[in-house]
């Protein structure tokens, strides 16, 4: 039971712990490799382990308690990272065969942060092909299995991180997110994943192609956490989101308190839009939960902002076309159109991706991207906090790609939802993609379980740069969910006495 009871704590917890001297940190990340060794070959989520360096550095932690000494908020408590931020000394591969045997000789700037807070890096998680599907799937280490049913994808590209966090593998870990990558695995897997604003985080120091001579990424992604409660994503949070001496662009985020007591909240909800249509058992249980909050005395009004997603949708795939494939020629590009054209004819986020392009474009673009912005902020200052769906279903069986198009997957076989085909990427991107272009935080919730005993997932789009009011309304709007019990923690009890209101 001590053994579990360590495994399934938050990170929170762990870290006052270790600081007091009740747990040592050694102790701690011992136990956590004894697990990932007895069950990470049913579930594939930590890919490469760092054990021998991380169990050196927890014995230091520990000396340094002895002494008095704490090095930050995270002291001697374990974590994971997604394999695609450089390690030092620790290999990362990004999923993509010709970096398998890369190993960086200086850190992402996000993990300089959470070593110089006092965390130990256990082990790198799985991921996509250079985080480019929604499913974590590479030909380096194959795929993650979902947690609740290993037939089915843990989602993508972050569904290491989602993974190990509901296997008890980890206390907290760090993805990234362009089409959802947070946001996905964390719905696919009963965890919480948080997108912060855009520009908030730093992102330098993630791996990239060989090919790449420089990161073309320069709008919509972003880095952010996967916890198993919203207390360990503001920790991490407060850790991340700052500059550093090689990355002074950061937008600051402001950290005042403030009141969001249920009875002062004005929520706008929707179970679907843009046309994508949403599970049944999905939209049954948002409309159970947004009841209950309106019981609660929340104010609570069906909405949804005026923005054409279709349009959005387009201009996602713009960026993401132009910025991530800038080192393709239009010509290339050209060439490769008889390959996508007819799959990608109903999937308008991917339409612009292959498409070739021009400075005009680009600042066509730029422009729809301001005006939709607008209009999002517009939107949500009438209302504290918009909640929608994550995905159009829950976690699907492992779905191989039909064919690729260099290291971009094209699927031909449809997702099921409600008896009817809807195509991969508008089953996992459709809902995702339009407050990563509008650049919004989010947090992903796990709102119950299907009748498959699948999670399901809610998100909460708050205003850009409100990261830590989303926070706060997220811990106030936490205590209306449903329970989830992790398929592998025998502590549940921990769970039953706390069953919310």
């Amino acid at each position: 039971m001590r053994q579990n009871s360590i495994l399934f704590s938050s990170a929170s917890e762990l870290a006052e712990n270790i600081r007091s001297g009740k747990l040592s940190s050694y102790e701690v990340v011992n136990v956590f490799f004894e697990h990932i060794e007895k069950y990470d070959h049913t579930y594939n989520a930590v890919v490469t382990r760092n054990k021998t360096e991380a169990l050196k550095r927890a014995k230091e932690a520990d000396i340094a308690i002895s002494k008095g000494e704490i090095w930050g908020q995270l002291h001697g408590v374990p974590i994971t990272i997604k394999d695609n931020y450089q390690t030092k000394g620790l290999r990362t591969t990004a999923g993509h065969r010709p970096l398998q045997d890369n190993v960086p000789d200086h850190d992402a700037e996000i993990v300089k942060l959470l070593k110089a807070s006092g965390a130990i890096i256990i082990g790198k998680t799985n991921l996509s092909v250079l985080a480019m599907d929604m499913q974590s799937d590479n030909p380096i280490f194959g795929k993650t299995n979902n947690p609740w049913d290993t037939t089915k994808t843990s989602g993508g590209s972050s569904g290491g991180c989602a993974t190990a966090l509901a296997t008890g593998m980890t206390p907290l870990s760090f993805g990234n997110d362009l089409a959802g990558s947070i946001r996905l695995p964390a719905s696919y897997c009963g965890v919480y994943g948080f997108k912060p604003s855009f520009g908030t985080v730093s992102l330098k120091g993630i791996q990239m192609d060989p090919e790449e001579k420089v990161d073309g990424l320069k709008s919509l992604a972003v880095a952010g956490p996967l916890a198993r409660n919203i207390d360990d994503l503001e920790l991490a949070m407060n850790i991340i989101a700052q500059t550093t001496s090689e990355d002074r662009r950061l937008t600051p985020l402001s950290k005042n308190t403030v009141n969001t007591d249920i009875k002062n909240l004005r929520i706008a909800w929707t179970d679907e839009f843009g046309g994508v249509g949403v599970d049944h058992e999905i939209k049954l249980k948002i409309q159970e939960y947004v009841s209950k909050l309106q019981k609660a005395g929340a104010t609570v009004v069906k909405a949804c902002p005026e923005i054409d997603f279709y349009l959005a949708w387009k201009t996602w795939g713009s960026f993401v076309g132009m910025q991530g494939g800038y080192n393709k020629s239009n010509f290339i590009k050209w060439l490769g159109l008889p390959f996508t054209k007819g799959v990608l004819k109903n999937v308008p986020m991917h339409q612009n991706i292959v498409q070739p392009t021009s400075v005009e474009k680009y600042m066509v673009a730029i422009n729809i991207q301001e005006k939709l912005i607008n209009m999002m902020e517009n939107f949500l200052s009438t209302y504290d906090v918009f909640i929608c769906p994550v995905s159009a279903g829950t976690a699907f069986d492992h779905h191989a790609p039909s064919k690729s198009y260099g290291n971009f997957s094209i699927y031909n076989k449809p997702i099921k939802v409600n008896g009817l085909d809807i195509h991969y990427y508008m089953a996992t991107q459709a809902y995702t993609t339009p407050f990563t272009l509008t650049e919004n935080p989010v947090l992903a919730m796990p709102l119950g379980l299907s009748g498959q005993q699948l999670p399901i997932g809610i998100q909460l789009v708050g205003k850009k740069y409100e990261d830590f009011k989303l926070l706060q309304i997220g811990k106030s709007l936490d205590k209306y969910l449903d329970r989830l019990e992790y398929p592998l923690d025998k502590n549940c009890s921990r769970e039953k006495n706390n069953p919310g209101p």
